[in-house]
């Protein structure tokens, strides 16, 4: 078991056993299991996609409140997963989504800090850390959550968050003075139309996940990112419209992004959802275009059976089917 795996399972017991002391009155344990599998033509059968992978997990989420109401919130959400492509003693691992505290300052205004969303684009606005349709996250920064501090505030109509962190993702590591300097701003409300301008610069660690063309296999150092970027969500029952586009630069190479998504929840059938997604990205002179079909049956209100068909244009046909349970 190596130092990394075991420096997380403490950090994360830590955590718990500190703060469920003091929430023990408000908390709330949901429980996890995620089973999934799948097909690529060019790497045979599957067992994970993206950040997606077999596992069991826990969140726990708390509140301490007074008199005033509640000024400090508390999540906790990690997973046990296994990689069947290693072998027995390396495939597990403890995989931290969040792992934060927000405590409240009034007046819509709150400080948080720990592991959490950046604050760009569609991700911080949607959970998608168990789903297999995912955002651009992954294509703009390499990760979809990271260890920082993050302010959030409100402007008339409007909220806005700005974010420093660490620029490393799961793991807590410093090179070559790596950070990532996000921040949002969105029309705020239940509105049917919502939408976003998100900044980032960052000088971000190379990790496994990260869509770069100078190469997969270098994964030392870090590459300086800078984007600007859009995001739309658009509710018009049954349809529920989202898009994201962006611009900016790894090191000095220009890349640009977009991304288009259609869900549909038949009238009749509220327990399915068809969802029809377009990626295209660009740096440099590599493209990489992706049309992903996928549909989500809710058996239950805790169990979800999702599939997707990913057809990566001019590269790779691949196939996924997920079982996923989450509920107290």
């Amino acid at each position: 078991m190596n130092r990394d795996f075991v420096f997380k399972a403490f950090i994360m017991l830590s955590m718990f056993l500190i703060l469920a002391t003091k929430v023990i009155g408000d908390l709330v344990l949901y429980k996890e299991l995620s089973l999934i599998a799948g097909h690529s033509n060019e790497n045979g059968w599957l067992d994970k996609l993206g950040m997606v992978k077999n596992g069991v997990g826990i969140e726990y989420f708390g509140k301490l409140s007074s008199d005033k109401g509640d000024f400090l919130t508390f999540d906790l959400q990690t997973q046990l997963t296994y990689d069947f492509s290693e072998d027995f003693k390396h495939a597990w691992d403890i995989v931290t989504h969040n792992a934060w505290l927000e405590y409240k300052l009034g007046l819509g205004k709150s400080l948080r800090a720990g592991h959490f969303d950046p604050s760009f684009g569609l991700e911080p606005i949607l959970d998608t850390h168990s789903k297999l349709l995912q955002t651009m996250i992954h294509k703009n920064i390499g990760f979809d959550k990271d260890w920082g501090v993050s302010y959030r505030s409100m402007i008339s109509q409007f909220d806005y968050e700005i974010s420093l962190q660490n620029g490393s993702g799961m793991k807590i590591k410093r090179d070559d003075g790596n950070f990532l300097l996000t921040g949002r701003i969105g029309k705020a409300g239940r509105s049917n139309f919502l939408y976003g301008l998100s900044l980032l610069y960052g000088k971000i660690l190379r990790s496994e996940e990260m869509h770069d063309s100078s190469g997969m296999d270098m994964l030392d150092g870090t590459i300086l990112k800078k984007r600007i970027g859009l995001d739309s969500q658009y509710a018009i029952t049954p349809f529920l419209l989202k898009s994201e586009l962006a611009y900016g630069k790894n090191d000095d190479m220009d890349v640009i992004g977009l991304f288009l998504e259609t869900d549909y929840t038949p009238p009749s059938l509220q327990s399915l959802e068809l969802q029809l997604q377009l990626q295209r990205w660009q740096e440099d002179m590599m493209t990489d275009t992706m049309l992903i079909l996928g549909t989500t049956y809710k058996l239950t209100s805790k169990i979800n059976i999702r599939a997707a068909y990913i057809y990566n244009i001019d590269k790779d046909r691949q196939i996924f089917i997920q079982f996923h349970y989450y509920g107290i």
